[in-house]
């Protein structure tokens, strides 16, 4: 008779432990049968952050540290920056996006052919698409929308003579657009004041081409620490079947990341796997509270059941006594 109640206590145990564990991982939104997404949530956000990456709203909200590679199928290098930290909110119907990573030096400067511009982009999956895109710039039947900012861009034009400084230039004589051809012909390096994000759509290695609505904005800045780079877009795009955002739904997104230091451009670069944004509903500042009653339900729930363990130990050893 004691060896079945012995056994019917392991199995109450066993259950106990296995609903509470399986509760914990339902209110962390955890699944162990696949390999772990991470997540982002895009808080609404009741004054307008702007472009500035200081804006007061970045220090209110936590950020996710999300790990880098270089890319795959590349066997050029890149892969230097190894990881970036990135936010989100929205306000009026407008997405923010924040981008952050340890950089040392700002290389802002294309002028000489030798140099690289610092640069990281985001991609989204177009709107539409019924299957996840390849992350290496899309696929034939699952295209991505691409918003790209560059240093050199935000820096605007540099004046030969400040990057050649032992140059003997002679003085041209016509200022107008038209005498100078990259400009003229529309090229974004050559016409920063356009902005320093190209918002682009690609399918396919080779297919990396520019929306023909440029309405994605974006600034970054430098610091002791790195670079801090902010794009913002409305939810809907004027590129009509591009990525589209709303509240209370999800979307997928991946990073990329160039250090001109170290020559990264093109396919030399480092990304991430795909990320999941969240955009809610509901303020920055319920969202927090929230994730403190999560984590309070969670401790609850292990706390439940170190509790009744320890309280089936002792009654089964009173027995095991009697």
């Amino acid at each position: 008779m004691l060896h079945r109640l012995s056994n019917h206590r392991r199995a109450v145990i066993g259950l106990v432990a296995a609903l509470a564990v399986g509760g914990l991982l339902q209110f962390t939104n955890t699944n162990p049968a696949v390999s772990q997404a991470q997540y982002i949530n895009a808080y609404e956000v009741s004054e307008d952050p702007g472009l500035d990456p200081a804006a007061d709203v970045w220090s209110k909200i936590g950020s996710v540290s999300i790990p880098l590679t270089a890319q795959a199928g590349q066997y050029i290098g890149g892969g230097s920056v190894t990881a970036i930290k990135a936010q989100a909110v929205h306000h009026e119907g407008r997405l923010y996006v924040r981008v952050s990573w340890d950089d040392p030096t700002m290389d802002d400067a294309t002028t000489r052919a030798e140099d690289f511009a610092d640069a990281v982009a985001i991609e989204f999956p177009a709107n539409g698409q019924t299957a996840v895109p390849s992350i290496c710039m899309g696929q034939a039947d699952a295209a991505v929308n691409i918003w790209h900012w560059r240093a050199d861009s935000n820096a605007g034009l540099k004046d030969p003579l400040e990057v050649y400084t032992s140059a003997l230039v002679d003085g041209y004589p016509y200022t107008e657009s038209l005498f100078y051809t990259a400009r003229e012909a529309g090229n974004p390096f050559a016409n920063p004041e356009n902005g320093a994000v190209q918002s682009l759509y690609s399918r396919a290695f080779g297919e990396l081409t520019a929306l023909n609505v440029q309405d994605v904005e974006g600034l970054g800045a430098h610091t002791d620490q790195g670079w801090a780079v902010v794009f913002t877009r409305d939810f809907l795009s004027g590129n009509p079947g591009h990525a589209s955002f709303a509240p209370s739904t999800s979307v997928d997104m991946a990073f990329a990341v160039w250090d001109g230091k170290e020559d990264e451009r093109n396919g030399k670069k480092a990304v991430s796997q795909l990320v999941t944004m969240n955009i809610g509903a509901a303020g920055a500042v319920e969202e927090d509270k929230s994730m403190v009653g999560t984590m309070a339900i969670a401790a609850a729930l292990l706390l439940g059941v170190a509790g009744l363990g320890v309280g089936l130990a002792v009654y089964g050893y009173r027995e095991k006594g009697r």
